[in-house]
């Protein structure tokens, strides 16, 4: 599966990009991706890149195309020139200056050299998406394009003012999810309020709570619960109301008045390291600090090898797990994991972990990881952990290999196997 994106082009000449104009192209029937590039006199690559088409991406009738001018978009490769730096080509073309280095094997303080012919990495900084700068663009433009605010824009491609927007250059583009998905009142507290019975959980709606805070906690629509107790989703609960939670298997915390953001216990596996974090501020984003010292202690332990922070998503959503099952222990198996060039998974884009709750069956963890909004969820009975990843949709799967094993996922029509007796241990 190919997990990163592809840069969207650039050019180290300004000059010749101001020159350039840029042409667009509507995709007629029978049309190809080859046949469009060649037509407009550029290659594959150069036309995937500059539209920000992964190879098999979608490519539709009456979709438009931008044909790049000439020189718009340099291919894979860049001549480095004089006052250049690792850092200002990074930054022209949204890439990491780790990845920069590690594919032409430049030491942590090598230098470019005028003249010099360097590859430029074929994915975005953090595995965002990214957006060539075209003649007329502003940052309001792109900014609006891609449903962003313009302060966030420049703060993740390092602009100090709109006068530093360059045509060609590639700005990578935040996710403005990072943001609000997580937004509880500093006067909020935790509390199980239920009592299982047939057909789900009887929930005894509590000072504070909402069908949304409740439909959260159990995982499923507001519009669910409204419909199977027969009243509006815009009717407010009143204290002490009793109301079916349909389908719910067990009594899970709901939050009500008086809570305040809980530190979370994380321990790494194979070394026994423990960590007591707070991930989140009172106003409900993630804690910088937090963030830092959970990367460090999900990365990897190799001398010369330097830590990627987890991507801010992926603190949501951790931080969702711990809220499901207040004071329980997560234990992680594995973070962020160099990878090669061209051949990245999620978890060397820093966007997966492998983890375990303590005193939860790993089915139910991964039953409540498929609710949560775009994510990658793997759950493997034979095993001792789940796989959890932040991408762009969701995708779930179940892989029967042991550890150290070949991969062997379950066809979607193949009934669900046992799993081994040691994984039930």
């Amino acid at each position: 599966m190919i997990s990163a994106l592809l840069i969207l082009g650039g050019s180290g000449s300004n000059t010749a990009l101001a020159k350039s104009n840029s042409k667009t192209y509507v995709v007629k029937q029978g049309d190809t991706p080859y046949g469009v590039a060649k037509r407009h006199g550029v290659t594959l690559d150069e036309l995937y890149r500059f539209n920000g088409i992964i190879p098999g991406g979608s490519f539709t009738v009456g979709m438009k195309l931008e044909i790049p001018g000439k020189g718009q978009v340099s291919g894979s490769t860049y001549t480095v020139r004089s006052g250049d730096s690792v850092a200002s080509v990074s930054d022209f073309y949204g890439v990491s200056q780790d990845d920069l280095r590690a594919l032409n094997h430049m030491g942590p303080k090598g230098e470019l050299k005028a003249g010099d012919t360097i590859e430029i990495p074929r994915r975005l900084r953090n595995g965002m998406k990214g957006h060539v700068v075209r003649k007329g663009d502003t940052l309001g433009s792109i900014a609006k394009k891609y449903g962003v605010k313009v302060r966030n824009l420049m703060a993740a491609n390092k602009l100090k003012s709109a006068k530093s927007l360059q045509l060609g250059r590639t700005l990578v583009i935040p996710e403005e999810d990072d943001a609000g998905q997580y937004q509880p009142k500093k006067t909020d507290k935790l509390l199980k309020t239920g009592e299982k019975v047939p057909g789900g959980v009887r929930h005894t709606v509590q000072a504070g709570q909402t069908l949304w805070t409740i439909a959260r906690a159990y995982h499923i629509s507001k519009e669910r619960i409204a419909k199977r107790n027969g009243i509006s989703v815009k009717e407010p609960l009143r204290e002490g109301q009793k109301i079916l939670v349909p389908g719910a298997k067990k009594v899970v915390p709901v939050r009500v008045k008086g809570f305040t953001i809980q530190p979370i216990t994380f321990v790494r596996v194979h070394n026994n390291e423990t960590m007591t974090l707070r991930l989140m501020t009172q106003n409900g984003q993630v804690s910088a600090w937090a963030r830092k010292k959970l990367s460090q202690l999900a990365g990897p332990k190799m001398k010369g090898v330097r830590n990627k922070r987890l991507h801010p998503r992926l603190i949501h959503m951790i931080q969702r797990v711990a809220e499901r099952y207040p004071g329980q222990v997560i234990e992680i198996v594995s973070g962020y994991r160099p990878g090669e060039s061209g051949n990245e998974s999620m978890h060397s884009l820093a966007r997966a972990l492998d983890f375990r709750v303590r005193g939860v069956p790993n089915r139910e963890l991964y039953e409540f990881c498929i609710g949560l909004p775009n994510a990658g969820c793997g759950y493997y009975p034979n095993s001792v952990f789940i796989h959890m990843d932040a991408r762009q949709k969701s995708a779930t799967w179940t892989d029967y290999s042991g550890p150290g094993e070949k991969a062997q996922y379950q066809k979607p029509d193949e009934p669900e196997k046992a799993p081994s007796e040691e994984a039930q241990q």
